[in-house]
């Protein structure tokens, strides 16, 4: 009886905190989205009112702002209302710390700052635009848009430092535990993504805009896809984008490296991993896309597909401002990676989150490995038995680039982290055993299985399909076609793979059959490597009392606050 009395409170509390923070929270952003829409019709009619009414002469100044307006005087006092529960509510013991709060407040962090940071790109690109000679006609086609962005930046800076503010007033920023800390650090995994992206594309094309104007002596740019002005425009928004993605992303990061400090455990929690390991996947397909492209260009101008006398520099530039860029990123965050698994070591998520890395990339690589086999057998099979009937003119030339450069950036990625992961399950250890038993390699072993029984089943039928008709008298059976010889190429590619996964399944059932409950006694088995075992022990211990050492100061700093709500 007192457990179901003590359950009821707890669930009746959750039911209350849930619906005071989803509807502040659906308040808060329709009152954002009427204040964005009615600042931008205000200040474009109090700067260019003539031309508003002339571009929309029936009412819309009126109907916008009546609109907007009635939206926010409704939604205003019932985010007020709520929100006045809600603090009301945080004055009760273990309210500040609730999950749902910290889910509430993070999210509305992220609305705002995402409408902060594009409101200041938007100001520093119409500023640099502006500095750089821009065309007017061109910065006016929607008047009062650039000059409203200075009230958005403002409105959404002010909310945000104010919860901000309140994360701080908390008591434990930072020192959130379960949940809680999740949805911090999954608003930090975001804001990080965020900033790396604009960070990485605003180099990018800063370097791309550099590459121009060394090579449009040797071509042509394409003023259809970069327009008038390019350079004035390209400038403004690589900068802005630089800048502010640089801001970000470094903000981010000093924040995290302050709490690493103070926190060490903090560098072994799953969401930290699987940030440094997103940005590492993204920063790597920023490096080996450009080379795919580059390789490309190289093997059609290699086979005459290409005019050496006239080529658009669009399509040396973009890779060429991308490479260099992906590459620095790529290396930074990988090291990054090294270097936080060796100093805080792993717990069961960070160590989830490594495989779920390792055989996700190894199935993509996989997939253009296997693409790029294709194209590329297609292209000469087509050669060896068709010939010059060829169906279209240039076609073998462009599957056969298509291939050597998906096989250039396949075959690395799959083979470097296939590789990796099988050295690890093939340890005749406790490391070894996590990894087979794992269910991100067994996902990954059974679904390439899988995809390669299937593929194997239909493509044979067809090809098998063509030659029956061929030995039926068919004149018409083209066994020789592309069809057939686009079959029987998936088909082999396809059993090439799917024997090599079958036989890591075979290997990981009989090691497993081979566990340590089946082998011989202790005393035939090889001596354990003292030093070793002994140093990881030693690393093991220390790890754990300093994730004990933060637990006792969280549990001191929740006592603190009791003994302070009880006088």
């Amino acid at each position: 009886m007192t457990e179901q009395a003590n359950a009821n409170p707890n669930r009746l509390a959750t039911i209350r905190r849930l619906y005071l923070y989803l509807i502040a929270f659906i308040s808060l952003v329709a009152g954002l989205s009427a204040t964005y829409g009615l600042i931008e019709v205000l200040v474009r009619l109090w700067l260019t009112p003539d031309t508003l009414l002339d571009v929309n002469p029936s009412g819309f100044a009126r109907n916008a702002i009546a609109r907007q307006g009635g939206l926010l005087i409704v939604s205003l006092p019932i985010f007020l209302l709520h929100w006045r529960l809600i603090g009301r509510l945080g004055a009760q013991p273990g309210e500040s710390a609730a999950a749902l709060r910290k889910l509430f407040l993070y999210a509305v962090l992220a609305i705002t700052g995402c409408v902060g940071v594009r409101a200041l790109y938007l100001l520093i690109e119409g500023s640099l635009e502006i500095l750089l000679g821009y065309p007017l006609p061109e910065r006016v086609a929607q008047p009062g848009r650039w000059q409203a962005q200075f009230f958005h930046a403002g409105v959404h800076a002010a909310l945000f430092l104010t919860f901000v503010r309140l994360l701080r007033a908390d008591g434990d920023l930072g020192l959130e535990g379960g949940w809680a800390g999740n949805w911090r650090r999954l608003f930090q995994l975001l804001a990080g993504l965020l900033g790396l992206s604009l960070l990485i594309t605003g180099a990018a094309d800063a370097l791309n805009l550099v590459w121009r104007f060394l090579l449009q002596s040797f071509g042509e740019t394409n003023l259809a896809t970069v327009g008038v002005a390019w350079w004035e425009r390209g400038l403004a928004g690589s900068l802005a984008a630089l800048l502010v993605g640089g801001l970000v992303w470094r903000l981010n990061n000093l924040y995290w490296d302050s709490l690493l400090a103070m926190q060490p455990p903090e560098g072994r929690m799953a969401l930290r991993r699987l940030y440094l390991y997103a940005s590492t996947v993204l920063s790597a397909a920023v490096t080996l896309i450009p080379v795919a492209m580059l390789l490309r260009l190289a093997v059609l101008v290699i086979l005459g597909e290409v005019d050496t006398d006239y080529v658009n520099i669009d399509d040396l530039t973009t890779p060429l401002g991308l490479l260099p860029v992906g590459a620095l990123a790529w290396r930074w965050h990988w090291i990054q990676v090294l270097t936080e698994a060796e100093r805080y070591g792993d717990t069961r998520e960070s160590e989830f989150v490594r495989r779920l890395y390792y055989y996700a990339v190894a199935a993509t690589g996989l997939l253009l490995l296997w693409i790029g086999l294709v194209d590329l057998l297609s292209a000469l099979l087509d050669y060896l038995f068709i010939g010059g009937e060829s169906v279209e003119k240039g076609f073998r030339a462009y599957q056969l680039s298509s291939g050597l450069s998906l096989i250039a950036v396949g075959a690395p990625v799959w083979s470097l982290h296939w590789r990796t992961s099988q050295r690890t399950a093939l340890r005749d250890n406790e490391t070894g055993r996590a990894e087979r038993a794992s269910w991100p390699r067994r996902l990954y072993l059974y679904g390439i299985a899988l995809v390669g029984a299937l593929l194997i089943l239909f493509e044979l039928a067809v090809v098998v399909y063509r030659v029956l008709l061929w030995a039926l008298g068919d004149p018409q059976a083209d066994v020789l076609g592309v069809e057939t010889q686009g079959g029987l190429v998936r088909a082999v590619t396809a059993t090439a793979f799917w024997a090599v996964h079958l036989l890591a399944i075979r290997t990981d059932s009989r090691m497993v059959d081979e566990s340590p409950e089946t082998e011989a006694p202790d005393a035939e088995r090889e001596p354990v490597d003292a030093p070793s075992r002994r140093a990881e022990l030693l690393a093991r211990i220390e790890n754990l009392e300093s994730e004990l050492t933060a637990l006792r100061a969280e549990l001191a700093g929740l006592d603190d606050e009791v003994r302070e709500v009880s006088e």
